[in-house]
Parts: structure tokens; sequence; C-alpha cells
């Protein structure tokens, strides 16, 4: 069962107008990383916005220009979401990877 006749048809729906570009990078059917490149790229995200929150947070206590309580904790929040998004993830790699282990052959 093919689902190839959905590409043309994927390619006319117009991504949501304002959508960040982070949300609209989609690998190519065919090609792309390894899932190993794609977690690494996962886990550099997660790190940028930890970094990020820690700046808003370092800025927000040394009272620099543009950084509101409100900025700090939205990017507070984003950094534990996608933290907690990763950690989940993680615990159903390491599920799939042990019940692989016990498949016996």
């Amino acid at each position: 069962m093919s689902i190839s006749g959905i590409n043309p048809l994927l390619q006319q729906v117009n991504p949501l107008q304002g959508a960040s570009e982070k949300t609209q990078k989609v690998a190519p059917q065919g090609e792309g990383g390894s899932f190993g490149d794609m977690l690494q790229d996962a886990l550099k995200e997660v790190n940028d916005l930890q970094n990020e929150a820690n700046d808003n947070i370092e800025g927000l206590t040394l009272k620099k220009d543009g950084i509101t309580p409100h900025s700090a904790m939205v990017a507070l929040e984003k950094a534990d979401v996608a933290f907690q998004l990763m950690n989940a993830i993680r615990g159903k790699i390491i599920r799939a990877y042990e019940e692989v282990i016990r498949t016996q052959v």
C-alpha cells in the first residue's frame, strides 16, 4: 500500500500564517539524516531553549533592558516543556531498546 498519491495534495496545503521556521522544516521523502542525527538536533534545540531561559533569568536578575518577568517565565516554561518531552522520548526509546533485546530469534 503506497501513499505516494497524497504527496501532491500535501504540497498544495499552505503553511499556517505566522508559523515559525522551526515548525515548518520537514525532511524530504527519502532524504534526511539518520535517527541519531535527528535526535542530536532535538537535544541541541532543547539545550538552546534552556540556555535562552538561563539568559532571560540572568537578565531579569541584572535588570537588563527588554527583559520582563513575563518573557523570562515564557522562556522558562518553553525550556521546561521541551525538557519534559525529551525525557519522555528518551524513556520510550529505552523501553523500545529493551523490548528489542528481549526478542528471541
